[in-house]
């Protein structure tokens, strides 16, 4: 005998199919899209090889790059660099000495210049060059969310640490429109970099200077980066 879907819903049952449909209205409606990795682009793997520069003797490390630069590939801070800044606040994390100024700058310098470093959990992403070589970007749970407009949530959580801490691996894809670094663990896991486009700039030594560089709960414009070697 046949069940229609009026009675199976009736006795409780409801075709999967239907909970699917359901889940997606509820998402279209509400204007919140589940958080997912951009698709690759076709250079994708041919990038990721190139950054096998270095052969790391190390446990759980396999390769590490050649410095490289960062930049974002959209305006108001296109062309600006991933850098520290001169103002960067000193603090602690589980343990490990960090600061906090990861920040985009509007002319490179040393401390412009990144390693993305191979491991088996994911890539660090290490300062090559200036004060704080050595330092690896990591990520702060502790920090609190905060709109960035109407439909987007951030977080301030990026910090500078002395070594490696649990929480700074991260995916890289290269997309079309640029690289997108995404959190592999801790609260986090699955937020994209991101930067405040309306945050204010300070000059230090010369240039313009915005500590701005976050963490977004989705991929957005800010998301997308250029990389090319360090100068």
């Amino acid at each position: 005998m046949m069940v229609t879907t009026k009675e199976r819903m009736a006795h409780g049952v409801v075709p999967i199919a239907l909970v699917l449909l359901s889940i997606a209205g509820l998402n279209g409606f509400s204007g919140v899209a589940l958080a997912e990795s951009p698709p690759a682009a076709e250079g994708h793997d041919a990038f990721i090889k190139g950054l096998r520069q270095q052969i790391v003797a190390q446990k759980g490390v396999k390769s590490a790059s050649q410095a490289r630069a960062l930049s974002p590939v959209v305006s108001r801070f296109k062309g600006w660099f991933i850098d520290v800044s001169e103002k960067a606040k000193p603090g602690n994390l589980d343990g490990v000495e960090v600061v906090n100024g990861i920040a985009l700058a509007s002319e490179s310098r040393d401390t412009s210049a990144w390693q993305f470093v191979e491991t088996e959990k994911g890539y660090l992403v290490r300062a090559a060059a200036g004060k704080y070589k050595g330092w690896i970007i990591a990520r702060d749970d502790s920090a609190k969310t905060r709109p960035e407009g109407p439909r987007l949530t951030v977080t301030p959580a990026l910090r500078l640490a002395k070594r490696p801490t649990d929480n700074c691996h991260w995916k890289l894809t290269l997309a079309n429109q640029g690289l997108v670094l995404e959190a592999v663990s801790g609260k986090y896991k699955g937020w994209f970099w991101d930067f405040g486009g309306g945050d204010p700039s300070h000059k230090e030594s010369g240039r313009d200077v915005a500590v701005n560089v976050l963490l977004a709960e989705r991929v957005v414009a800010g998301s997308y980066f250029a990389v090319k070697a360090a100068e």
